[in-house]
């Protein structure tokens, strides 16, 4: 998992390097609706958020890796959390 956790602190800091050290990504941008269409069984991040069983994105934090990860797997394209949202990281680096 270290591996993973340094490619996505490489991924952040190469968007914001890219767009400013000030700007920040929301995640509705991060999770835009074309990459949630793409990969998801939702439209948007905050249907996502709402079926997995909370009111908004940051309640997520509350909730168990693991109750995470299993919804994740259900209901996408990818087998855990990490995994979707490096995707959705690399995503916003390349699309420009």
């Amino acid at each position: 998992m270290t591996k993973e956790k340094d490619e996505l602190k490489k991924n952040l800091e190469k968007v914001a390097e890219e767009q400013g050290s000030q700007q920040a990504i929301s995640y509705q941008d991060l999770f835009n609706p074309r990459f949630m269409q793409k990969n998801t069984h939702f439209t948007t991040i905050d249907v996502f958020v709402r079926e997995l069983g909370v009111k908004n994105f940051p309640e997520i934090e509350q909730l168990g890796q693991k109750v995470i990860d299993d919804f994740v797997k259900k209901e996408t394209n990818f087998n855990i959390w990490e995994e979707l949202h490096q995707v959705s990281i690399s995503m916003i680096c390349w699309r420009e």
